[in-house]
C-alpha cells in the first residue's frame, strides 16, 4: 500500500508563522483572519505547503466547556486562553442538574466565537461554526474536577446524568451548526476524547462506548482520536462502534504493531510538536521512515512553535521520499 502523508496546523503554527502573539490573534476577527492569511503565504512560499493552512475558526477547546458555565482564562502572558479547572461547576455527579448549557450566540467563549463567525462570513469566507469535537469524557472531567471518575463507579445514574448535560450540549451546537448552513444535523463522523483512555475497558464500553455511538449515529465514516487509549480500548472501538479510521497521534500507550494489528493500515502516525521541534534532521528523518513502514496508510507532520526549518526541511523530504502515495 502506497502511504500518504499530511500537515497539521493550528493555531500554535498559525502564530508563529503569522509572528503575533496568542493575544494578538485573539484580539479581534480581523486579526485572527490576517493572521491565518499571513501564516498560509509564508508555507507556500517557503515550502509549497500553504494548501494545509485553513482558514476559519481557530479557538481552544475550552470553548465548549465555557458554554457549560466553566470560566476561560485569559492570560496577560503569550499563552492561550484556558479554563480555570481550580473551580469545576460541580464536584459531585448528584449535583448534575446544577449544569447549564448556554447558548452560542452569548455565552462563555462561545459568544467571541460568534462574533469571529459573522466577521468572516461577512468577508466572504463559507466557515462552519464548529465548536463540537465529540470530547465528550474529556468534557465531563473538566467541569466536575475529575468528580465524572468515581461517579461512574459510586452513582452511575448521577454519572449518567452529567454526560447526557454533555451530550446535549454537544447535538446543541450541531444543529446550531447545521442550522447556519441550512442543512439538518445528523450527527458527527469524529470523536475526539482523550481523557476516555483513563477508563477501564470495562468502564470504556459502559460509558464511553455509548456516549459516542449517540454522537456518531448513523454516520458510516467513524474518525476517532483518542491519545490514551491501550489496545483493548481500540478493539472494543474497532468491534463495538465500527470506527474506520483511528488518528494514532500521540499515543503512548499503543504501539505501532498494536495498532496495525487491530486496525490494519486504517490508521494514522504523527510526528508531535514537540518531536518536531526537539529531534534532530536525522532523527526526523528515521521516524517518518518507520511510520511509513509501519503499516498505517497516512503520516502526519504537526509542526508546532519553535519548530525549527531545518527540521521542517528534513521531514518534509522525509515525507516526500518515504510516502509514496503523496500529499493528502
Amino acid at each position: 500500500m502506497a502511504v500518504n502523508w499530511h500537515l497539521a496546523f493550528s493555531n500554535v503554527t498559525t502564530t508563529e508563522y503569522a509572528g503575533v502573539s496568542y493575544q494578538d490573534y485573539y484580539a479581534s476577527p480581523a486579526a485572527m483572519l490576517q493572521a491565518q492569511v499571513a501564516a498560509k503565504e509564508y508555507l507556500e512560499q517557503r515550502w509549497g505547503v500553504g494548501r494545509f493552512m485553513g482558514v476559519g475558526l481557530d479557538f481552544p477547546s475550552c470553548g465548549f466547556s465555557s458554554m457549560l458555565g466553566m470560566t476561560v482564562i485569559e492570560p496577560t502572558v503569550d499563552e492561550m486562553p484556558y479554563l480555570d479547572t481550580r473551580h469545576p461547576l460541580i464536584t459531585d455527579v448528584a449535583d448534575a442538574d446544577q449544569i447549564i448549557i448556554g447558548d452560542p450566540k452569548t455565552t462563555g467563549l462561545m459568544a467571541k466565537r460568534w462574533e469571529f463567525y459573522q466577521y468572516y462570513q461577512a468577508q466572504g469566507y463559507e466557515v462552519g461554526f464548529g465548536g463540537y469535537g465529540g470530547a465528550v469524557i474529556s468534557a465531563a472531567v473538566e467541569i466536575t474536577g475529575g468528580a465524572i471518575f468515581a461517579g461512574m463507579l459510586d452513582n452511575p445514574d448521577g454519572a449518567w446524568r452529567v454526560l447526557n448535560k454533555v451530550l446535549e450540549a454537544l447535538e446543541r451546537l450541531g444543529e446550531f451548526d447545521a442550522s447556519l448552513r441550512g442543512g439538518t444535523y445528523t450527527g458527527s463522523g469524529y470523536t475526539g476524547d482523550d481523557f476516555s483512555g483513563l477508563l477501564s475497558p470495562t468502564l470504556y464500553r459502559e460509558f464511553a462506548v455509548p456516549c459516542y455511538q449517540r454522537i456518531y449515529r448513523e454516520n458510516t465514516t467513524r474518525f476517532m482520536h483518542s491519545e490514551l487509549l491501550r489496545a483493548e480500548h481500540l478493539r472494543i472501538a474497532r468491534d463495538e462502534l465500527g470506527i474506520t479510521d483511528f488518528h494514532g497521534a500521540g499515543c503512548k500507550n499503543l504501539t505501532l504493531a498494536e495498532m496495525h494489528e487491530i486496525m490494519g493500515e486504517k490508521f494514522w502516525t504523527q510526528v508531535t510538536p514537540q518531536e518536531m521541534a526537539e529531534l534532530s534532521p536525522a532523527q526526523l528523518d528515521e521516524k517518518i521512515k518507520e511510520y511509513a513502514g509501519c503499516g498505517c496508510h497516512c503520516v502526519q507532520l504537526y509542526p508546532g512553535r519553535h519548530t525549527p526549518e531545518r527540521n521542517m526541511d528534513a521531514a518534509l523530504a522525509a515525507c516526500q521520499r518515504e510516502c509514496t502515495g503523496g500529499a493528502a
